[in-house]
């Protein structure tokens, strides 16, 4: 697997039972950082809303706008001091960043059978450290996705970033912009799902722009622009992507080389490899089957004759017995012929590669090359 993320360098806090193993479903958060661990949000007085005191609290934020989606009732980790399910990460519950279109974390909105809402969030590079997000083998079975360890409901990554991507067209940092892609290369290396294969190519793309020093306004030009991508979430929450352009190599000498990337082109090739040997030797069984069966069929050919001239020897008087006798030896001498290539074909038991170049031309009609 390739989702340890290279962006943030702290531990994970809040794991007690661990990173997360394939059957057991971790919902237990058994503490909170204390203030003084946390990241440093600005305090404010307790009367606030905020309970992690986060003056930057997107609750906070959008108590002006609109009244927020009903959440479903935690008697978890949201009993915790100083936990706040707006503003902090439920695997380490330090605040989570909202500027920048939020792209360093993810929040929950899977649907709960109240018609509320999870509304749990947690850092991506959290997720993608404790193999929650990404594509993860085994149970709990990823494919370019976000697991919840709150509410075990799972959120489409691809779709997600793809939002992410269309709000990066009106940023102006380009570190901010590089942030947002390399998140895109965790989270979506090694998918089988199509539409994150394509995303992938496009985020090397404008990798490699960036890399070349492109201006940001260049990056997104028409026919490389993440507008035009169409977004389709399904019932699976696949998402179906028309993108146009190309995919230019990675530059393994310029200043940033993206291992995963590599690898996952790796995993390609060997797979290409795999299926090739796999079509080889389905070709060599069809082969090896029509000819033994050929042989096999032909000497029970050559058993019934001899059965037949053995009878008509017994019959016939003693004066055609000579011819008679000197068949059925010609006949018994052809079989042991015939037996005695029919054990050199059965060589190809252990492969065609341990049978003697001779079996295969005589006997396969294959000629081995020196």
């Amino acid at each position: 697997m390739f989702f340890t993320s290279q962006l943030i360098g702290e531990p994970i806090a809040l794991l007690s039972c661990g990173i997360y193993a394939g059957s057991a479903k971790l919902k237990h958060v058994s503490r909170v950082l204390p203030p003084e661990e946390c990241a440093e949000p600005d305090y404010m007085s307790d009367t606030e809303r905020c309970k992690a005191g986060n003056k930057k609290c997107s609750s906070l934020l959008e108590q002006a706008e609109s009244p927020a989606l009903a959440v479903m009732e935690c008697d978890i980790c949201c009993t915790e001091p100083k936990f706040c399910r707006d503003c902090c990460c439920i695997l380490c519950c330090k605040s989570v960043n909202s500027s920048c279109a939020g792209y360093d974390y993810i929040r929950c909105e899977a649907l709960m059978h109240d018609g509320s809402i999870c509304g749990h969030a947690a850092h991506i590079d959290c997720a993608l450290r404790c193999y929650m997000a990404g594509t993860v083998g085994g149970s709990i079975g990823l494919d370019s996705e976000y697991y919840c360890r709150r509410c075990d409901e799972k959120t489409d990554l691809v779709s997600h970033f793809t939002r992410l991507l269309l709000a990066c067209e009106s940023l102006d940092s380009r570190d901010d912009v590089e942030k947002i892609l390399n998140f895109g290369i965790c989270i979506l290396c090694g998918s089988q799902k199509t539409s994150a294969k394509d995303l992938l190519k496009r985020i090397e793309v404008a990798i490699e722009k960036l890399k070349c020093g492109t201006n940001l306004e260049d990056i997104w030009k028409e026919g490389d622009n993440f507008s035009t991508i169409s977004i389709d979430v399904s019932h699976h929450g696949d998402t179906v992507m028309e993108l146009t352009g190309f995919q230019e190599p990675l530059d393994v000498r310029g200043s940033q080389f993206y291992y995963r990337t590599e690898a996952q082109k790796l995993e390609e090739e060997i797979d290409q490899v795999l299926h090739a040997l796999r079509r080889s030797q389905e070709t060599e069984f069809k082969m090896a089957e029509e000819c033994l069966n050929a042989q096999k069929n032909y000497l029970c050919n050559l058993y019934q004759q001899l059965e037949k001239e053995k009878s008509d020897l017994v019959q016939h008087a003693s004066t055609d017995s000579d011819a008679l006798l000197s068949t059925v030896m010609s006949r018994v001498k052809q079989i042991k012929s015939e037996v005695k290539k029919l054990k050199d074909m059965e060589e190809v038991a252990n492969g065609f590669g341990k049978t003697s170049r001779a079996v295969l031309k005589e006997h396969f009609s294959l000629a081995i090359e020196d």
